[in-house]
């Protein structure tokens, strides 16, 4: 079988030596639209691969994804995003990553918002590439997301957005860099939304991690790792794991592939998850971090986040993979 990510069917540059399709775009197709809604995308389709939405005005975080005809990110409640002047989570449409940071992660604290200012930042100098690499056709989206003050923190996030043909993944890397002239706390959290039918009921969530921590006493019957059936008022779990290896997966069967969420763990060494069962949510948010999201250690200077010195940089990211059904389990 397989591994993770991996189409039974990889040769698709094949297809290109030896004449069968003229062009790489006929494998790799990547449009630059704008939706009903007025929201930019460049829109990614491979063959062999996911199909999946870069959002320029959303810091090229991911919008809308797809496993052949099956969607894999959340959607939220909200139709539009009302705009300006409205606090992150009136603002947040879902999609399969949304980045928090580079100045906090979780509540609001002190003058900066709920979950930063990444996700709601426009990207620049956005360009995109397609190559024949290694026999499959790859694309590559890039951009600059800068998070500057006149007096104050320095911080610019060089992100590229890397997915093939024959591979249905994803990688998202960046390397943020502080390009002003003092220490910084920089709390990064990648905010990795799966949705129905992929998150369905007694779905679990495999770590390799010690017990879990919640930000609120687990209602009864409740596991962090396991989603139960959707029901009104179901309330919110959120849990902070740490953990040995940098690798989440949601369980697959026989109808459903994993979904493998990997990161680099050196510079993200935490995983928060964020279950949310309620019928009309029902998301499973898989959450590499860097820093607390909640708990004593929000007291410590920087909230608890780790300092970028003065012209440091930090690589770092996340990457998503489906695999396989599999087969014979019942």
């Amino acid at each position: 079988m397989s591994g993770p990510g991996t189409s039974r069917y990889a040769g698709w540059a094949d297809l290109l030596d030896d004449g069968r399709v003229p062009l790489p775009e006929a494998l790799a197709v990547v449009d630059e639209v704008t939706r009903t809604d007025g929201r930019r995308a460049i829109a990614v389709r491979l063959a062999g691969g996911l199909t999946f939405d870069v959002l320029p005005d959303r810091g090229l975080d991911l919008g809308a994804a797809w496993w052949g005809s099956t969607p894999l990110a959340w959607r939220s409640m909200h139709p539009v995003d009302p705009g300006p002047g409205h606090g992150w989570e009136q603002r947040f449409l879902g999609g399969l990553l949304a980045t928090c940071g580079p100045d906090n992660i979780g509540p609001p604290r002190g003058t900066s918002g709920q979950h930063g200012t990444h996700h709601l930042t426009p990207a620049t100098d956005v360009h995109w590439s397609r190559r024949v690499v290694d026999g499959r056709v790859e694309v590559r989206v890039s951009g600059l997301v800068a998070h500057t003050t006149f007096d104050g923190p320095r911080v610019v996030v060089e992100r590229e957005v890397v997915a093939s043909t024959g591979t249905a993944a994803v990688e998202v890397a960046d390397v943020v860099r502080n390009v002003g002239d003092e220490p910084v706390g920089v709390p990064l959290l990648y905010h990795v939304n799966l949705g129905a039918p992929l998150v369905r009921p007694g779905a679990r969530l495999e770590l390799d991690a010690d017990d879990a921590v919640v930000r609120e006493p687990l209602p009864a019957g409740r596991d962090p790792l396991v989603t139960p059936a959707p029901a009104p008022g179901l309330a919110p779990v959120v849990a902070e794991h740490r953990v040995r290896a940098a690798r989440a997966t949601l369980v697959g069967d026989a109808q459903h592939p994993d979904v493998v969420v990997t990161w680099t763990g050196a510079t993200l060494p935490r995983l928060c998850t964020w279950s949310w069962p309620a019928r009309g949510a029902y998301v499973l948010g898989v959450e590499p971090c860097n820093a607390p999201l909640f708990g004593p250690e929000r007291d410590l200077p920087h909230a608890g986040a780790p300092v970028l010195e003065p012209g440091e940089t930090w690589r770092t990211g996340v990457r998503i993979a489906v695999g396989p059904t599999r087969e014979g389990v019942a």
